[in-house]
């Protein structure tokens, strides 16, 4: 029993003595701790001062910085207001320049109007006067296809009905007004040009002479049949001997068969 309390006794004072230990060691260490804590502050100060400066550049060159970009965009936007103001009075003088045209050219507008109407007044009037002309040549084709008919008769019926052909196309709008004057003209012409030319020709059953358009005979193969020509119509010389004669050897001279002299050639009465 007396070992069983010395035991608890020895425990005791062992725990004691550690106690002691721990709360030494501890007392010391918190006081190197706040040595080491004030002896760092002046360290952590002056990083902490070097910092804020550095933070200070930094706000201030950042600062410089904007404003020198304030002030480069405030040059920029005064630039473009000036150009725009120079431009918008560009623009305006431009504009009162095409009001100035615009004006003119409908005033010119209104003159071509009035002189599109005049030229249509006009383009009627001949087209008016155009379609009377057709008209009246017409007419007068058709007048000159009878006097070509009841005139000399060679070949009087192909340019009569050369002339109808004509004035047919003409009325259809075949052909132009001009064109159909043309044609008829050159027809006309072929007629004019029988007075100055004279012409031999062979028949079915013997053989003709034309002098101009005055003059025509006709002499059978045989020699019994001498017609001449007496206002469009053939007659025969019957039985007279000097007129039979006369034709005959007017003939032979238009023919090449005897040398060229004067002779009677019977004139229609």
């Amino acid at each position: 029993m007396h070992r069983k309390n010395r035991a608890k006794e020895n425990l005791k004072e062992v725990k004691n003595i550690s106690w002691f230990k721990y709360r030494n060691f501890y007392i010391l260490s918190m006081r190197q701790a706040i040595l080491l804590l004030f002896a760092a502050l002046p360290l952590f100060a002056q990083e902490s001062v070097a910092e804020i400066q550095r933070n200070i550049k930094t706000v201030k060159a950042e600062t410089e910085r904007e404003k020198s970009l304030t002030e480069a965009e405030a040059k920029r936007h005064a630039a473009y207001v000036e150009n725009a103001k120079q431009k918008t009075a560009i623009f305006e003088e431009q504009a009162k320049e095409l009001s100035g045209q615009i004006d003119s050219l409908k005033a010119e507008i209104e003159k071509l109007k009035g002189a599109r109407q005049r030229a249509l007044g006009t383009t009627r009037f001949f087209e008016n006067r155009k379609t009377k002309y057709i008209e009246d040549l017409v007419l007068t084709i058709d007048s000159l296809a009878i006097f070509v008919e009841q005139g000399f008769p060679h070949k009087n019926s192909e340019a009569a009905d050369a002339l109808r052909e004509i004035s047919s196309q003409l009325k259809k709008g075949v052909i132009s007004p001009e064109a159909a004057f043309g044609r008829a003209w050159e027809t006309m012409l072929e007629r004019v040009r029988l007075g100055y030319t004279a012409e031999t020709w062979n028949g079915d059953n013997g053989k003709f002479f034309r002098y101009g358009t005055v003059a025509g005979i006709f002499i059978s193969q045989n020699g019994e049949t001498v017609l001449w020509l007496n206002s469009g119509k053939w007659e025969s010389a019957g039985d007279n001997l000097t007129l039979r004669t006369t034709l005959k050897e007017t003939m032979r001279i238009a023919d090449g068969k005897t040398a060229p002299k004067l002779t009677q050639i019977p004139i229609p009465r």
